[in-house]
């Protein structure tokens, strides 16, 4: 027998050997370059969330502040200090500077719930600088809350967060504040 051929079965299983590895190695190798890829963006997406969620705050904030300092409603905790229409409207410039990132980079339903708080806010910022609004202060203060709340649950289910049920912890803590008030209370059940 040619000495080749008793070489043969050892040269086809170096060769299967070699592809074998090739082909191991390279799905190997996706894999992580996905993996890597799947975290690099959800690190974008949290930031993303996060610095639009803390600018829409800022907006927030300010109205509340605003409409306090006008007597929108009644505040017993209301500090003072300098607020104006000009920060609002620079806040606002922040919030929208931020929206462009959710809008390149959330889900439908993150986008969806972001544009509903910021309908909320909107509304907020109307009534504080004494514009006219479809809703009341207490009413926009609660939908706001409410839409800051879905919005939380839809950015952690996009970012693949465990989390309760419970929507209490999201919820808007003036939002609570305003349902306990008794005004609220004998408000609401006066006009039943």
């Amino acid at each position: 027998m040619h000495p080749l051929l008793l070489q043969l079965p050892a040269l086809v299983g170096v060769l299967v050997g070699a592809v074998a590895t090739y082909v191991a190695t390279t799905a190997q190798e996706r894999g992580r370059w996905r993996r890597q890829q799947s975290v690099r963006w959800d690190e974008r997406r949290f930031a993303a969330y996060s610095d639009y969620a803390h600018a829409i705050k800022r907006v927030t904030s300010i109205a509340v502040r605003l409409a306090a300092k006008r007597g929108v409603y009644h505040d017993n905790f209301w500090f003072g200090g300098e607020t104006s229409d000009g920060e609002l409207i620079l806040a606002e410039e922040e919030r929208t500077t931020k929206w462009e990132a959710v809008l390149m980079l959330g889900d439908d339903a993150v986008v969806a719930a972001a544009r509903e708080w910021h309908q909320g806010t909107l509304r907020l910022m109307r009534l504080a600088v004494g514009e006219a609004s479809d809703l009341t202060w207490d009413e926009a203060v609660g939908s706001t809350g409410q839409a800051r709340g879905r919005f939380y649950t839809a950015v952690r289910k996009d970012l693949g967060v465990k989390f309760g049920d419970l929507s209490e912890p999201s919820e808007w803590q003036m939002a609570k504040w305003m349902r306990g008030r008794p005004e609220v209370e004998q408000s609401a059940s006066s006009s039943v």
